[in-house]
């Protein structure tokens, strides 16, 4: 028994993981067509052309659109927009280094 539960969790845990990849691409598919609505200068506006919404929708059924997008438009797409702020805002410091700067903070500014 332990040896049958011990190959279908794996197996399970597999398939679960490639449907909610394929369901992910489903969706992306549909986001891609929303997309193809849109005039050329809204494209122009996220770092899109038509002709990438072309190259997009010739891919095969199981890649993901929205990867393509993303290095058509020249932005990676695992980075998060966290990232995104922390790389575009470089600030020195006392040892003349870039750093990131700091996200700001949700709490309110203290006044005077």
């Amino acid at each position: 028994m332990s040896l049958l539960t011990g190959f279908l969790i794996p197996l399970g845990l597999s398939a679960a993981k490639g449907i909610r990849k394929f369901v992910g691409v489903i969706q992306n598919r549909r986001q891609l067509h929303e997309l193809s609505h849109w005039d050329r200068h809204a494209l122009k506006d996220i770092g899109l052309t038509p002709s990438d919404l072309v190259g997009a929708f010739s891919l095969p059924i199981h890649q993901d659109p929205s990867e393509h997008l993303a290095q058509m438009s020249g932005r990676s797409p695992r980075k998060s927009s966290e990232e995104d702020l922390r790389v575009s805002q470089p600030t020195a410091t006392s040892q003349g280094t870039n750093r990131p700067a700091p996200l700001p903070s949700n709490r309110p500014a203290l006044s005077a």
